[in-house]
């Protein structure tokens, strides 16, 4: 069962241009001490044993699957996308939602966060109240990351402009709450 993964870049703000058709990505986990399996077109790309690590990674536009385990806590799953490197955000969380995709062959024009968090469930939690508290904590993660990137997308191209992208990432938030409440029905609490 492969479980929730809130993604968040570490940093914020708009990225700046750079040249060049690879990048460094670091993985990170919460916690730390899990191995990531990174994948691009079912095609390999890095483990990352022990988190954080970072490594190496050909620019591009295809998604970047990131798979993490550590024993005691629930496989955790997230989508890595890039976007024009103009547009980038500093943060994922919504999987790549926001942006603006634009061909370009080599993919030197599309770059991935440098950095992301996969916060991982753990499988079982001492008490309700610990579970309780631990998705409460997700879900203020997730209201205030959502309201950074509508912040950023709003300076970028003004209100008039913006309403499918502030749309998109409402649809998105609304998405991941929910989602963060399912896993919390799930989750195991010792002793019940």
């Amino acid at each position: 069962n492969i479980g929730l993964a809130v993604l968040v870049a570490a940093a914020s703000g708009c990225a700046t241009l750079t040249k060049g058709t690879s990048q460094t990505v670091t993985i990170n986990t919460d916690p730390t001490g899990a191995t990531c399996t990174l994948t691009r077109d079912a095609k390999p790309l890095a483990v990352i044993n022990p988190t954080p690590g970072s490594m190496p990674i050909e620019k591009g536009m295809g998604a970047i699957t990131i798979i993490c385990k550590r024993p005691g806590y629930q496989d955790a799953a997230g989508t890595m996308t890039s976007e024009f490197q103009a547009m980038t955000f500093g943060n994922i969380l919504f999987g790549g939602l926001i942006g603006i995709a634009v061909d370009a062959a080599s993919g030197a024009m599309h770059e991935y966060p440098a950095m992301v968090t996969i916060t991982m469930i753990p499988e079982e939690f001492g008490s309700a109240a610990e579970r309780d508290a631990f998705f409460e904590r997700m879900k203020a993660t997730l209201v205030r990351e959502s309201a950074e990137v509508k912040e950023r997308i709003a300076v970028r191209c003004g209100a008039s402009d913006c309403t499918r992208e502030l749309e998109a990432a409402d649809a998105g938030t609304r998405a991941k709450l929910a989602e963060i409440d399912q896993k919390k029905a799930l989750a195991k609490v010792r002793g019940q």
